[in-house]
């Protein structure tokens, strides 16, 4: 389950956007994320900067800029599991 969270202000740092979010999933799912799922030029944004949280982190293309999914990110093939 993922929490999508946008921010198109391009002064604020790619940092403190994945703050805001992790704090509003931890809110409102009552426990921290455990990945981010967002666009591969905030993906480098984020490596880059030794003051981003400490977050499994993935940029995907399908994802555009300025947008973070922050949950926890499941294998496909362990969903099929849990299903059966």
């Amino acid at each position: 389950m993922f929490l999508g969270w946008y921010d198109p202000d391009k002064k604020t740092p790619a940092r403190f956007k994945l703050e805001d979010a992790l704090e509003r999933y931890a809110r409102k799912f009552g426990r921290p994320a455990e990945a981010c799922l967002t666009s591969p030029e905030d993906a480098a944004e984020l490596a880059a900067d030794r003051d981003a949280p400490a977050l499994p982190t993935r940029g995907v293309v399908y994802i555009p800029r300025f947008t973070f999914y922050v949950g926890i990110d499941v294998e496909p093939e362990a969903e099929v599991k849990l299903a059966a």
